[in-house]
This record gives C-alpha cells, sequence and structure tokens, in this order.
C-alpha cells in the first residue's frame, strides 16, 4: 500500500469515526432510557479516542514518509477518498424518532458491524506491522461495541439473555 493510498485511508476513517461520534450523540438525543443513553453517550466516547488514535498514526505516517509523498499525489489521493461517500448509512432521525429503543440499538449496532469489518479489511490490505495492527485493534474495539449494545437490547427486552448468556433456566 503507497504511503498516499495509507494517508487517504486513515483520513476516510478518521471521517468515519467523526460518522460515528455524531451519530451516537444523535442517537442518545433520540432515546428515552437512561441506560441506553448513556450506553451510547459512552459509546460516542470511546469513538473520540479511536479518532484519536487514527490521527496519531496519520501524522507519524507523514512525519516517517515526507520524502515519499509528493504533495499532488497526496492531494489526489485525498479528494478521491473524500469525495467517495460513507459505507456507514446517515441516521434518518425522522424515522428514528417514531422508533423505540431496541430499534436504535440494532441501528447502533449495525454501524458498529460495519465499522468492524472496515478496520478489519484495512488491516488485510496494510503491508505495515504498525498500521495492521492499529486497524486490527480498532476492529476489536468495535465488535466490543456491538457486544456491549446486544447486551443492552437483551436487558431491556429481558428475554431472559444478558451478554449472550441465559441469565435462568427453567431445568433443575
Amino acid at each position: 500500500m503507497s504511503s498516499p493510498e495509507m494517508v487517504a485511508i486513515v483520513h476516510r476513517a478518521i471521517d468515519r469515526e467523526r460518522d460515528a461520534i455524531n451519530a451516537y450523540l444523535g442517537l442518545a438525543k433520540i432515546v428515552t432510557d437512561v441506560k441506553a443513553k448513556n450506553v451510547l453517550i459512552h459509546l460516542a466516547s470511546d469513538e473520540v479516542g479511536h479518532m484519536t488514535k487514527l490521527e496519531k498514526h496519520l501524522i507519524s505516517v507523514l512525519r516517517g514518509k515526507d520524502w515519499v509523498i509528493e504533495r499532488a499525489d497526496l492531494v489526489e489521493a485525498m479528494s478521491e477518498q473524500v469525495s467517495q461517500p460513507s459505507m456507514l448509512e446517515k441516521v434518518d432521525a425522522k424515522t428514528l424518532a417514531k422508533a423505540d429503543t431496541v430499534r436504535i440499538l440494532k441501528v447502533a449496532i449495525d454501524r458498529e458491524i460495519t465499522a468492524n469489518r472496515f478496520y478489519l479489511e484495512m488491516a488485510g490490505r496494510s503491508t505495515k506491522d504498525t498500521a495492521k495492527e492499529m486497524f486490527l485493534s480498532l476492529a476489536k474495539e468495535e465488535e466490543l461495541h456491538a457486544k456491549i449494545l446486544r447486551a443492552e437490547v437483551d436487558s431491556i427486552g429481558q428475554n431472559g439473555f444478558w451478554c449472550d448468556m441465559q441469565e435462568f433456566t427453567m431445568e433443575q
């Protein structure tokens, strides 16, 4: 993967994290369940951490590869990536305003699954160990977010499961 391509990908990942922050805060405004609201706010905070990690990686790439990156190539690669819409869907506030808390949390789960796939794909495309390690770490965090959201859905649904484990059984 060339340096301009890596820079463009990291920029795209930063944009995705910014989208996720805005989406989670938007969802938190809509949700009436206090626990769900707190989970969404906490996830938005985690996404800020992801964005910071990506920004630090971007700075290290730029500092270490100044002689490789031609300004014209960098601008071209970045403009190509920025012009492409994010794979993550924009949250439709009107539709979600009518939705219940479980449906809203399921939208968040879908976003986390998509983010996880994106980072796994980027790890697979990365030739540098530091980039691969960072993308795998972010993928793992997004997977954890999905598990947290599923646990919250289970808790709200009171279906006898919590964190994918049955809380009680009728058998002796």
